[in-house]
């Protein structure tokens, strides 16, 4: 199990983030093509709100499954940071785990793609998510901490206000956009 503390920055401008990274001498650890498959439930709702059960496949540059891993994050109240205990599995067959969770009633999936960019920065690992377009068109910046001053820290070398920071998951940031529309 691994704690995460985490916020978001929405409406990042892509090229403009990663020069000031690497001006601040972050350190580059990888791009990834990623495929996320949220998992729930027609039949029951055991999953507590802000929690989530996801199969993440990482992927090579035409599409195939390179490895995956099966996660769930139980999320933790915190008023000024996204808080999860976080689970992880290796998985050597996606596939296989997505047939043993249907069975077990979990057939509801939310499939979406996405192109990550991770660094390092002081105590912090910054991810930039890009998604496909139907699933969120607008790319943000993720920065997971272990405590809050290092959240503080990394912020000021930003020059990222606190007012900025987005605690909102993924689907609340979905469920936003098609309100406003």
């Amino acid at each position: 199990m691994e704690k995460e503390l985490e916020v978001k920055i929405l409406n990042i401008d892509v090229e403009e983030v990663k020069a000031k990274l690497e001006n601040l001498g972050a350190r580059f650890l990888k791009s990834e093509n990623q495929e996320n498959i949220r998992l729930t439930s027609s039949k029951f709702d055991y999953i507590p709100k802000g929690s989530f059960l996801r199969i993440r496949k990482f992927l090579d540059k035409n599409g195939k499954e390179i490895n995956s891993e099966l996660t769930y994050k139980e999320h933790k109240e915190n008023k000024f940071l996204k808080e999860f205990n976080e689970y992880n599995v290796s998985l050597k067959n996606s596939e296989e785990m997505l047939r043993i969770l249907n069975f077990l009633g979990y057939d509801k999936l939310d499939i979406e793609k996405k192109f990550r960019t991770s660094y390092k920065l002081r105590n912090a690992h910054i991810d930039i998510d890009i998604w496909d377009k139907e699933v969120y068109p607008y790319p943000y910046m993720e920065i997971e901490v272990s405590n809050y001053d290092d959240l503080c820290e990394v912020l000021n070398l930003l020059g990222i206000s606190e007012g900025e920071i987005c605690l909102k998951s993924l689907p609340e940031l979905k469920e936003e956009l098609k309100n406003r529309s």
